[in-house]
């Protein structure tokens, strides 16, 4: 549980703010004094400090300043509770190490939201600052090393080197250099792994605009003119490194969150095809002379679909497909399917309702919308004389075309209720006889490319019949 120390004169305020954090869980201690807070601060670990006197700014920042010089508790992280009525001086409480300002009195929703910001910074940001001036550089340390991490070079050259081993949060450095001057680093910069991903603000004596147009260009986000103004200068450094800070952030998320998406995606798809594979060995195993068939008929579908040059995810769709084509025989009585003897006109009109019946049960899943295709259309003719819709060539989707030469072969080269296994050469003839007329002739010529790379009539996984 994160510890926050909340320190205000304004009794109500306190009260009220230690109730709200409380609330949502945080562990809260609440001090009204000066000599308690910090003795708290050296008592007990916090991690956050809000600090809300008003009684005199020179008190508030004398507080910070012992805060900041004791190596014990300088860590701390502090957010400031400020009255609008009260004129704060923002820069030097940001040069001091505030992290961020609530108005008080502030709504419940802003407070946790404030706190929970502060909260979620873990370390100090690192600022990288290069000038060849000595005095320039003791006074930019100066201004930065209690709210950041300073480290400083002397030369271009010498922070291209700290940036190989060490990767700044911010880089603020000199443009006029006499080794390596501010555009060199920046153009070595984007060379070195993770270099492009640091902000870049140039300190320059230049006023004229094309200096700072040049700036921009050369990658920059800011730049600050010298002799640097304390306010302006943790102004901008904090705005750009919260700008980072931000983005990085947001880069992190979409990674993450497309990295939970995949994760999802890919056990929904596993899921999809477990729930295929189970709803299709359901179809097989409820009649005996159609055990496999729906795994077979997917097979050559696959088959066929890469020979004809597609994509592996249209193979694996046309397979899913296929699985399916005859989902619609669930609805269809056993005795008619397995029935031994020549169907009557009334049960081969049952027995044709399977496709529309498969249509019924497939139509409405909208992950894969083309899966009822196989379904509906498997039995539809090239010649328009099929069924259950009459259509004919090209109007016919071309994946119950593949799937109609594919279930055809199966039907003929596997045991039936009402006959065994046809010989393989009256096989291949009656698919090369229906080529224009039932099949696809396209497809139906890879059909036989496939059967003629068969001699021992081993594709349909069975045993050679006898010829």
């Amino acid at each position: 549980m994160e510890k926050i120390l909340i320190a205000d004169q304004d009794e109500i305020n306190l009260m009220v703010t230690e109730m709200v954090l409380r609330e949502v869980g945080y562990d809260v201690s609440a001090v009204s004094d000066y000599d308690d807070c910090v003795r708290m601060l050296k008592e007990c670990q916090f991690d956050l400090l809000l600090l809300g006197f008003e009684s005199s700014q020179s008190t508030v920042f004398r507080l910070l300043e012992e805060i900041r010089a004791n190596p014990a508790i300088s860590w701390i992280k502090v957010t400031m509770m400020v009255s609008s009525s009260v004129r704060t001086d923002i820069s030097n409480a940001y040069r001091l190490g505030v992290i961020n300002f609530i108005k008080k009195p502030s709504l419940p929703e802003k407070l946790i939201q404030k706190v929970r910001d502060a909260l979620r910074i873990r370390k100090k940001s690192t600022i990288l600052i290069v000038d060849d001036d000595p005095v320039n550089l003791m006074s930019a340390s100066a201004l930065f090393n209690i709210r950041y991490n300073v480290i400083t070079a002397e030369t271009g050259s010498a922070a291209l080197e700290i940036i190989k081993s060490e990767k700044p949060d911010l880089l603020l450095m000199d443009l006029h250099m006499p080794d390596v001057d501010g555009f060199d680093v920046m153009n070595h910069l984007a060379e070195q792994e993770g270099g492009s991903r640091i902000p870049v603000i140039v300190m320059t004596g230049d006023e004229d605009l094309d200096t700072g147009a040049e700036i921009f260009q050369a990658g920059a986000m800011d730049y600050i003119s010298k002799p640097l103004v304390m306010q302006i200068a943790i102004h901008r450094v904090r705005r750009v490194i919260e700008l980072s800070h931000l983005q990085n952030d947001l880069k992190e998320e979409v990674r993450k969150k497309t990295k939970e998406l995949m994760i999802t995606n890919n056990r929904l798809q596993s899921l999809s095809d477990q729930t295929i594979f189970a709803l299709a060995g359901a179809i097989d195993a409820k009649h005996s002379y159609t055990n496999g068939h729906s795994r077979r008929v997917a097979r050559y579908a696959r088959e066929i679909a890469r020979r004809m040059g597609k994509t592996q995810t249209e193979q694996k769709e046309i397979y899913s497909v296929a699985l399916l084509h005859d989902v619609g025989k669930i609805a269809i009585p056993d005795g008619i399917i397995d029935k031994p003897a020549k169907l009557t006109d009334e049960e081969y009109e049952i027995i044709k309702s399977h496709t529309t019946k498969g249509y019924e049960i497939l139509k409405t899943i909208s992950v894969m919308p083309i899966l009822y295709y196989g379904a509906r259309w498997h039995h539809e003719r090239y010649d328009g004389t099929g069924y259950p819709d009459g259509k004919k060539g090209g109007e016919i989707p071309e994946i119950a075309r593949i799937i109609c030469v594919a279930d055809c072969y199966d039907a003929m080269s596997s045991d039936r209720s009402y006959r065994k296994a046809l010989p393989q050469n009256f096989v291949r003839e009656e698919i090369e006889n229906g080529l224009g007329t039932q099949f696809d002739p396209e497809i139906g010529r890879i059909m036989l490319e496939m059967i003629d790379e068969d001699p021992d009539y081993t594709m349909c996984g069975r045993e050679k019949p006898e010829q």
